[in-house]
């Protein structure tokens, strides 16, 4: 039995002993009352106000005490329930909202953490609000412009998602490089005569190429496949004129209509578009395209009728179908300039240049500033085994020199050598200069802007911001198209047929090209082609790997896989077509994604016997005792059965196989077999058994 404690008055402020839950902090006694409360009712303090109390109602002489829910609220609870009361929940979550005309200016590939951090948000929050409004992302994935536009719509933002150009001047002014002050710092004291660049447009087979073989005595058309140029070219050439000399640059665009990106390149880098028509075949689709391009990017536009040697040739009718596309010609009271060439008979060649050089005096402002480093757009890159990546640059301002560190897109290095277009090693190049220039990373895309930096240290910063703002783009683009994890049930549901790609080729604007033409393939509804990956180069491992996982097909322009890549393809299923002409891929993808395209087979002779006995069984007819003189006899594969050369026999199959009395599955050369042909029986001695498979026939 435990001893009785001393009762102690109850202190001031404290509860009454054995006060319940609700008394003071001397409670100590019973589940919930004062000692000997048959009701349990809560009790206050003795004598103070019972403000430690938990709960308890009135002290015994004071005002009571309030619990915790009535204590006064400290300043940070009271500011973050102003903050919950002015930022609406939305999803279980708080937001801050905009007013609904506040604009966020965003990058391209810009993710959950970069809009939360522009408008002060929590990015878990806005994952959750993203995900009540039907899309799944998270923190740090790259979202595109309309997931963008929708959270931004939900929160009252404005999304403007920058441009390229002025993503590429805000990432140049962080390194303190700003293009457009230059520009406006050069007086004319600064400036220089310089070339003008021409660029060769029109429609395939019109003659542009060897136009221009005629201009610079080359042997260019020799080499192209199909009679289609497949690479972009540029060449400076010199033209003599009443003791004068001036230098013309030219570009060679391909012609084919699969070519529009490149094509719409050269008419941004020139000064001057020579439209090459045939004057026996007039004005075809390429053409009005080719005309397009130059007129949208405002270039002066000179006309050469070409083929003028051919029978037919009818140049008034060029000119009547060229005057409703506003080319007017001066005959006409117009101030385009037509000239009448043959290409092949060197015809007409000099005039050409002189109204090359006459509109280019008449029409622009041929100067630019040599003095300082050099700008300029790659016109074409190859990856070279021996040289590495190989540039062909034009100059348009400043003075390129060997030894400079240069940016070209997302590639960077010290220039090493250059060479002109004969070959020539070259230590510096002006303004309308075209080069080849060696010492690069990697292999840049055609159309990319290069320019010289101090050092090697800034230009590497520059080039990979700007492949990580590529990549991000790129995979923010790729959430538009169905991924690799929802392909399965998308095909199981019905609602998606992919055709997955890997183009790679010799140079990167013909993978350009391909990609381009092959993502305008309008197949109907369902179906949908996806270019996963694309590069510069022979087919490798990771290719093909790649390809694996992706269940995708591999296109190779102009390549060939590199060493011991075709046996991994064969391994592994993987499909690898190659094609020299451009076109061709594109009908066979076209075909495919269509449903149209047959596989064509091709017979394949495994191996021939010599019957040198038959056997006769009533179980399973009559037996070829045979000798194999060539290749392997395999069961279950198809033979024909020749007498004195002719076929007696055609399409059987080798249903049964014996080696003596032994069942085998092939019998190979000099050995000796029994086979049985099924339910044809006219066999006879000194016949020959062959037999073959027929297999897939490689494309072309």
């Amino acid at each position: 039995m435990m001893p009785n404690r001393t009762e102690r008055p109850a202190a001031p402020g404290r509860g009454a002993p054995g006060a319940g839950a609700g008394a003071g902090a001397g409670a100590r006694r019973g589940p919930g009352g004062a000692p000997n409360s048959p009701s349990g009712a809560p009790a206050g303090g003795g004598f103070g106000k019972g403000t430690r109390g938990r709960g308890g109602t009135a002290g015994a002489f004071g005002k009571g005490g309030a619990g915790r829910g009535k204590q006064r609220k400290s300043k940070r609870a009271k500011r973050q329930e102003l903050e919950q009361m002015s930022a609406p929940s939305l999803g279980g979550v708080s937001v801050p909202r905009g007013d609904g005309n506040t604009i966020v200016t965003m990058r391209r590939g810009s993710s959950i953490t970069d809009f939360a951090d522009k408008i002060e948000a929590n990015p878990a929050a806005l994952v959750t609000v993203l995900f009540h409004l039907g899309e799944m992302a998270t923190a740090t994935q790259s979202l595109d412009e309309d997931t963008f536009e929708v959270l931004g719509t939900e929160l009252g933002y404005k999304i403007q998602v920058v441009s390229p150009e002025d993503e590429e001047r805000e990432l140049l002014s962080s390194f303190d490089i700003d293009f457009d002050a230059e520009l406006e710092a050069e007086g004319d004291e600064d400036l220089e005569a310089r070339p003008p660049v021409v660029t060769v447009m029109g429609h395939v087979d019109h003659g542009k190429t060897r136009l221009l073989d005629a201009v610079r005595n080359t042997k260019v058309v020799e080499g192209e496949h199909g009679g289609i140029t497949q690479h972009i070219g540029a060449y400076q050439i010199q033209h003599v004129h009443e003791d004068t000399t001036r230098a013309i640059t030219f570009i060679d665009t391909p012609g084919h209509e699969a070519f529009t990106a490149m094509r719409a390149r050269g008419a941004k880098v020139t000064d001057i578009a020579v439209l090459v028509v045939a004057a026996d075949d007039g004005v075809m689709p390429q053409t009005v395209e080719a005309l397009n391009h130059a007129q949208a990017a405002n270039v002066p536009i000179v006309v050469a009728v070409n083929k003028m040697d051919k029978e037919g040739a009818n140049p008034d009718k060029v000119k009547g179908q060229l005057t409703e596309y506003g080319l007017v010609p001066e005959e006409y009271g117009g101030d385009t300039m037509f000239v009448h060439v043959s290409a092949l008979q060197g015809m007409g060649i000099d005039e050409l240049l002189e109204a090359v050089l006459l509109t280019a005096d008449a029409a622009l402002d041929m100067r630019a500033n040599p003095n300082k480093d050099a700008r300029g757009i790659a016109i074409e890159a190859n990856l070279d085994r021996g040289r590495g990546a190989v540039a062909t640059v034009l100059v348009q301002s400043g003075t390129l020199k060997v030894g400079d560190t240069i940016v070209a897109g997302t590639a960077h290095g010290r220039v090493r050598a250059m060479f002109d277009e004969n070959g020539d090693v070259i230590t510096e190049a002006g303004p309308s200069r075209p080069v080849q220039v060696l010492g690069l990373s990697n292999v840049p895309r055609a159309g990319d802007t290069f320019f010289v930096t101090d050092d090697e240290r800034t230009g590497r910063q520059i080039a990979g911001k700007r492949e990580a703002a590529d990549r991000n783009a790129a995979l923010a683009k790729r959430r538009k198209r169905i991924s690799l994890e929802d392909f399965d049930q998308a095909v199981a549901d019905g609602k998606v047929d992919t055709l997955n790609l890997i183009l790679k080729g010799d140079v990167s604007g013909a993978v350009e090209a391909l990609e381009d033409s092959l993502l305008k393939i309008d197949v109907g509804e369902g179906v949908q082609l996806r270019v996963i990956h694309r590069g510069v180069g022979a087919i490798t491992q990771n290719d093909v790997n790649l390809a694996t996982v992706d269940n995708a097909i591999i296109i190779g322009f102009n390549v060939k896989p590199a060493e011991r890549v075709a046996d991994l393809a064969e391994r592994e299923g993987v499909d690898m077509r190659f094609y020299s002409v451009i076109y061709g891929a594109i009908d066979d993808i076209e075909l495919a994604l269509k449903g149209m395209l047959k596989p064509e087979y091709e017979e394949v002779q495994l191996g021939t016997a010599e019957v040198r006995e038959v056997f006769r069984s009533s179980k399973f007819g009559n037996i070829a005792g045979s000798i194999v003189r060539s290749g392997v006899i395999r069961r279950n594969t198809r033979a024909r059965v020749l007498r004195d050369g002719k076929v007696i026999g055609d399409n059987l199959s080798v249903d049964s196989l014996k080696r003596f009395k032994d069942d085998a599955t092939e019998v190979r050369t000099d050995f000796e077999c029994g086979i049985g042909l099924g339910s044809f029986n006219d066999v006879k001695e000194g016949d020959t058994i062959e037999t073959f498979e027929m297999r897939e026939k490689p494309r072309v």
